[in-house]
Order: structure tokens, then C-alpha cells, then sequence
């Protein structure tokens, strides 16, 4: 997942949680369950992004055989729910990645801020050495500097005992030590974090000083119910000072006049509790919002970029551009339109149909697919790679089964050939669409104007001072490992990212080992097998064309 992007999601996770709180939650009495409710979604903010929430309890089938396009066969290959053309990744050089800044910035700053915050603690730490004190259990209370105040941090009670008579300074150790108790610092702790990570978000500040609040009333309310509140009361206005909590339990942080208004306020009843029940719907919306959004918005970038998409095609000779021409005008025929409406009808559904014929090979006399009727339409239903010996006799003529469209295939001279997901007869599945095949042995495969082509990932990537690639590792499935050397004129690939599955096309390889190829000369990369992503300047037009 994208780093921007998560924090974003974070971040509007942690408004969703604090607006419901602010609405309905703070002037209820219940600070125990306040403080829990705030400790809780703020962790959720964190979590609910990266679930991954199953809504189609569908079968899922993964398809083995990739789409192919052969130079002499005037086909249209429709796999999935749309026709995929290729989609055009531009690059524009020499521009500021704003991205990257803005990563740069975020790094910067996040980095700052821990390194504060590390030697706060440890200048903290270094001060206690050799300080006297007392030590009640295992907390330790200690003289404070004049400037300090009175409050506590972890076990350490610091006390400013200037103009406080024995009653009170006993009030405030009591009011300390269940600081102490209640282990708040350790929620301070965890807001500091959350301060530093999500440093740009308003809300996470607003929660720090809820969760502030919440710890004075909650032990405002249990030293009260222990002692005379006016005299309490008084203590409270007589040491009234804000300051900023960071991560000190200081005894006044909190504005006076609220913790007196809530010191007397009249106690919520049991049954505001159901209140909270309300978070749940609220939880469950935010997991229905967020969680999974990364593909939502690839969606939508996807769709704006077929808007404004340009197409490539494969530079080829006299005979393929004949070809390529007979076909581009098929394509403006009816009868291409027609049978790409009735291919549409069925694409992607389950679709009950009667066995017709059995159709052989006329060379080898194997059987190469049935004839099938659907709808008073007949269908030819291909087997390919294997799949004849799935279902060689398993149908008839004249069976009644039940298939789910993959997708399809027709040409000017030729019908509508469906591909099954799987086929099902008498409530048995006799054929699924294979999922793993055994591993390739070859390195690469060859386009019809020779380009070499392959996938895999990224990894091993060394960059210039620049930010640029200098050079990667693309590793195959099957064990082949290209070594690639970019020069300083390569697009920045910016979404590339160590680990990305990519579509490599190159020429002039080198062979250096076993498995190994050396590659200077790419001529696209990119994410999507049937886009060119990211197009070499000094090769891609000796290949490709616009079409």
C-alpha cells in the first residue's frame, strides 16, 4: 500500500472516531470508558486501512493462459468483463515529482520530531540521577524545579511544595499516585508516537488533549468521592496553570473551570451507556470506506486514463500490415458488432446449455471442443492445453450442463468460440480453468517484430545521485534473472517500486550464466502485461507506432 495514501486514510479514520466522541461522548461521565474508547480508535485508524474485506463468496479462479494475439489469425480475444487495449503510462521528463517531495518533506520532519522526543526522554531520565526523594512502594516522589509544577510521569511524582500547606500537598500526592496507578503516562506515550506519525492531522491533536481531560475528570471523580470537594475544589483554582501536557501528568493541565464543572456535574445514568453501542455502525462504515480503498482509486485512475488513452501498435512487414488492416476493418462491420453484443451477453455468467456435437481435430482426430446451444444460438466451446483430457468422456450429445463464461473468441470466418471457467454436469464440477501450470522453461518469448518479452519482479534496484534507476534486477517465476543498466535519460519510473511484478520488452540481450542475461537495451516496462508503461526515448518508436 501506498505510504501517502494510508496515512491519508488514517487520518480521516482518526476525524470519523474523534467527531463521534466530541459529538456524543464528552460530556458524558463514564471518563473510565471514555478513555478506553479514545486508546481504541485511535489504534482502529491504524488497522482499518490495510483489512482486506471479502464481500463475493464466489469461487475465484485464477486464469492460467494469458492472452495471446497471433499476427496471422484476424481474431478478437475477449477475456474478462471489457476488451483490454493498451493503456499508456506517459512519462514526462525533467519534471519535479511533487510525490516524492511531499515524502521527502513528511520523512524529514517525522525523523525530527522522534529524535526530539528521544532526547527528551533520555535529558529526563539523566536529570533523576543522584536526585533525592521519597519512595512510597515503587514510586518515587521528588522535589520539582520551580518552573516544573506540580505532576508525574511513569513511576515519578515531582512535587513543588512553595506555599502549600501539609492537607494539600497530601491531596496532590493522592492525585498523583493515581496517575501512577492508572499507567496514563503510558496513554501519553502512545499519543506522542501517534503525534509524531500522523504530525499533519488536526484531529490527532484534538485527541491528545480528549484523552488529557479524560485522565484529570477520571481522577478528579475518584479523589472527590474520598474527600470534601470545595476544599478540592479550591486546590484546583489555587494551582490553576495551562501549560501544554506533552508527556508530563501535570495537575493542572487541563483547563480549571472544566474540571470543576465536571467535578460537580451531576453523574450520567447507566443508560447513556447504550450510547456507545453507537460506535459499532460507526466502526463498520469506516471499515466499508477505507478498508480496500487503494483499489477503488486505481479504478478510477485507470478509467481516467482510458479517457485520454493513446495506443500503440507493433511496427510489422508488408504481409502482417495486410493483415493488421483486414482486421481493423472487421472491426467496423456488423457482423463484428453483433457477435461482440452476443459475446457480451455472456461473458462473465453462468449460463445453462445443451451438448450438440462433439468437434475433432481433423488431423489427429482428438477432440477439440463441443458444439453447445444456448439461448437458439450455437456456440463452439474450445479445449486448449490440456483441457480436452478434463473432459474427454465426460459430455455427450445431448447432455444439459451448466458453464461460466470466461470469455471468448470469434474472427470474420468463424463463430463465437467461449472459454469455460467451469463446467458442471449432474451438480458435479467435471472442469475448472487450470490454475497452475508447470513452470516455463524458456527465459523469454519473441513479439512478430522481435521483440523479446518476459515477466517478473523487481528487485536489487541502484539509483543515481539523481533519483533515477542505474540499474535492477528482473527475476522470473521460473528461476531467469536480467540484469538491467539504464542510462541517465530513462524516465524516473516513480510508481516502480523493489518488489513490483513488471512486463519487460527488450532486444540485444546478452547471455552471462545458466539463467543470467545482461540487458542494456529495454525498450518498455510495465505493470500491465498489455500496456508499454514506461517506454525506452531511444528504442520504443523503432518498434512500435501509433495505431
Amino acid at each position: 500500500m501506498n505510504a501517502m495514501i494510508y496515512l491519508a486514510q488514517v487520518s480521516a479514520c482518526t476525524g470519523i472516531f474523534y467527531m463521534f466522541y466530541y459529538v456524543l461522548l464528552r460530556r458524558l461521565t463514564f471518563f473510565t470508558i471514555n478513555r478506553w474508547y479514545l486508546l481504541l480508535t485511535l489504534l482502529l485508524s491504524f488497522i482499518i486501512p490495510v483489512l482486506k474485506i471479502k464481500l463475493d463468496e464466489q469461487p475465484h479462479y485464477v486464469e492460467a493462459v494469458k492472452q495471446a494475439v497471433y499476427v496471422n489469425t484476424i481474431y478478437v480475444i475477449v477475456q474478462g468483463q471489457a476488451i483490454n487495449k493498451p493503456l499508456p503510462n506517459a512519462v514526462i521528463p525533467h519534471t519535479v515529482n511533487w510525490i516524492n517531495l511531499l515524502r521527502l518533506l513528511y520523512f524529514t520532519i517525522t525523523t525530527g520530531l522522534f529524535v526530539h522526543l528521544l532526547i527528551i526522554v533520555t535529558v529526563f531520565f539523566k536529570r533523576l540521577k543522584g536526585k533525592a526523594g521519597t519512595k512510597i512502594g515503587n514510586v518515587h516522589i521528588l522535589n520539582a524545579h520551580k518552573t516544573q509544577g506540580n505532576g508525574s510521569f511513569l513511576n515519578y511524582i515531582f512535587l513543588n511544595e512553595d506555599n502549600l500547606t501539609h492537607d494539600e500537598l497530601q491531596q496532590i500526592i493522592a492525585h498523583e499516585m493515581l496517575h501512577v496507578k492508572l499507567y496514563h503516562s503510558v496513554d501519553r506515550i502512545i499519543v506522542k508516537i501517534v503525534h509524531i506519525i500522523l504530525w499533519f492531522n488536526p484531529f490527532v491533536y484534538l485527541y491528545g488533549r480528549a484523552i488529557t481531560a479524560n485522565h484529570e475528570f477520571e481522577v478528579d471523580k475518584k479523589v472527590a468521592s474520598k474527600t470534601d470537594r470545595q476544599f478540592y475544589a479550591s486546590l484546583l483554582l489555587n494551582l490553576a496553570v495551562n501549560k501544554p501536557a506533552g508527556l508530563y501528568n501535570g495537575f493542572s493541565n487541563v483547563p480549571v473551570t472544566r474540571r470543576i464543572h465536571m467535578l460537580f456535574n451531576k453523574p450520567s445514568t447507566n443508560m447513556k451507556k447504550v450510547v456507545y453501542l453507537l460506535a459499532i455502525p460507526v466502526v463498520m462504515i469506516s471499515c466499508l470506506a477505507f478498508a480496500g480503498i487503494k483499489s477503488k482509486i486505481s479504478s478510477v485512475v485507470k478509467r481516467q486514463q482510458q479517457k485520454q488513452e493513446i495506443t500503440y501498435r507493433q511496427k510489422v512487414n508488408a504481409k502482417q500490415k495486410t493483415q493488421r488492416d483486414s482486421m481493423d476493418a472487421y472491426r467496423k462491420t456488423d457482423d463484428f458488432k453483433n457477435k461482440m453484443a452476443l459475446l457480451g451477453q455472456i461473458w462473465n455468467k453462468e449460463i445453462n446449455v445443451e451438448v450438440k456435437d462433439i468437434l475433432k481435430n481433423k488431423t489427429t482426430g482428438k477432440t477439440r471442443g463441443f458444439l453447445i446451444a444456448y439461448d437458439n444460438r450455437e456456440y463452439e466451446m474450445s479445449t486448449f492445453y490440456g483441457q480436452e483430457k478434463q473432459l474427454n468422456g465426460q459430455l455427450n450429445i445431448g447432455d444439459n450442463i451448466t458453464l461460466k463464461v470466461r470469455g471468448g473468441s470469434f474472427s470474420k470466418d468463424k463463430g463465437i468460440d467461449v472459454t469455460p471457467a467451469y463446467v458442471i454436469k449432474n451438480g458435479v464440477k467435471i472442469f475448472q480453468l487450470v490454475e497452475a501450470l508447470p513452470l516455463p522453461k524458456y527465459a523469454f518469448l519473441y513479439e512478430a517484430n522481435k521483440v523479446r518479452f518476459t515477466s517478473g519482479q523487481v528487485t536489487h534496484i541502484v539509483k543515481f545521485d539523481n533519483g533515477k534507476w542505474k540499474s535492477a534486477v528482473l527475476e522470473t517465476v521460473n528461476g531467469y534473472k536480467f540484469n538491467l543498466r539504464f542510462k541517465q535519460n530513462a524516465p524516473a519510473f516513480a510508481d516502480l517500486e523493489w518488489g513490483d511484478h513488471v512486463t519487460l520488452r527488450f532486444v540485444h540481450e546478452v547471455k552471462t550464466g545458466d539463467k543470467d542475461y545482461n540487458v542494456n537495451d529495454w525498450v518498455s516496462i510495465s505493470k500491465d502485461e498489455k500496456d508499454y508503461g514506461f517506454k525506452n526515448p531511444d528504442l520504443f518508436n523503432k518498434f512500435y507506432e501509433r495505431g
